[in-house]
């Protein structure tokens, strides 16, 4: 068996329940006794999912680095469900990794018997040593998703997770992994060279008349909104996006529809075709959390408003042309 690491962030797998609520008590080490196979164990942290910044994410990338350059054969890590879908976005856009790197955790807190945790813990390492040659996936509930396309669907169920409009790309269970579809490796994008300052994600709503997106989004290189159906907006707000526009912020136009699809088919006041006439960018596959990070690490690394596009056109690109 290769030598498979667990790397612990926390999370639900390694909480136990007290009088006040779950909180974090278990580590890495104990969590990989559970299951035979790991080559070691360690934490970068034992916080909720909720809790895990750029920082940490950062730490992870240079600690994976680490694994990959002794030549480990794969890394798993546990995280808050929270922030699985980005914690494994992240890993996608920072490196091309060599080795599998899958990300897992659990529903029901780690102390409890019946915890969805060591079963999840599992199949994340039968993902781990199977050797494919994949971008990060999540491993949950015996399903394995594309770390570009999981989307948490649920706050309390074990099945938590799905990937609206494609589906899982393999089941695993009992040791063995059935694959669906085959995912083209997509971009990776660098490190930053410079702290992380998170650009803002607004949320399109009913009557909303705009004053937010400006607050938001006012001196912002970019500014993500979650808009409604295909991309449209409610006329304020609308007329918001197109003053940011005007004074240069690259305004990216993601969905609340979970399968995030967006396309310039309406052209009254405020829908999306007359917002990318003037001027704004569509994010087509993109949920508005993953525009947020790709817009954030671009900025990071210093682009201006057409770096930031090229950025964004890389990643939407159709996967023919821009994944290999």
């Amino acid at each position: 068996m290769s030598d498979i690491r667990l790397i612990g962030l926390g999370g639900t797998i390694s909480m136990h329940e007290t009088a006040s609520g779950a909180v974090p008590f278990t580590d890495a080490a104990a969590l990989a006794q559970r299951v035979d196979g790991f080559g070691g164990a360690e934490d970068l942290a034992l916080i909720g999912g909720s809790e895990v910044d750029f920082g940490l994410l950062e730490r992870l990338v240079a600690r994976i680095g680490a694994l990959v350059a002794e030549g480990v054969g794969g890394v798993v890590i546990t995280t808050g469900t929270d922030s699985i879908e980005e914690v494994s976005t992240w890993l996608a856009y920072r490196n091309r990794w060599p080795v599998p790197v899958v990300v897992t955790g659990s529903m029901i807190t780690g102390g409890r018997p019946d915890s969805d945790g060591t079963a999840n813990l599992a199949d994340a390492l039968t993902v781990a040593t199977s050797g494919i040659s994949a971008d990060p996936v999540v491993v949950f509930s015996g399903q394995v998703f594309a770390a570009r396309e999981v989307l948490k669907v649920s706050g309390v169920a074990r099945d938590a997770f799905d990937a609206p409009g494609r589906g899982p790309i393999a089941v695993v269970g009992g040791g063995e992994i059935d694959w669906f579809r085959n995912i083209p490796r997509g971009n990776a994008y660098g490190a930053p060279a410079a702290p992380i300052a998170p650009v803002p994600v607004i949320v399109a709503a009913l009557g909303d008349d705009g004053a937010v997106l400006r607050y938001a989004g006012a001196g912002q290189p970019a500014v993500v909104i979650a808009a409604n159906g295909a991309g449209n907006l409610p006329p304020g707000q609308a007329a918001a996006a197109c003053e940011l526009l005007s004074d240069g912020t690259l305004v990216v136009i993601t969905t609340r529809a979970p399968d995030a699809r967006v396309a310039p088919r309406y052209g009254y006041p405020g829908g999306v075709a007359t917002l990318t006439a003037a001027g704004a960018s569509l994010a087509p596959g993109l949920s508005p959390h993953r525009a947020r990070l790709l817009m954030s690490l671009g900025v990071a690394q210093g682009r201006d408003r057409a770096g930031l596009q090229r950025l964004l056109d890389l990643e939407t690109a159709p996967a023919s042309l821009s994944r290999s």
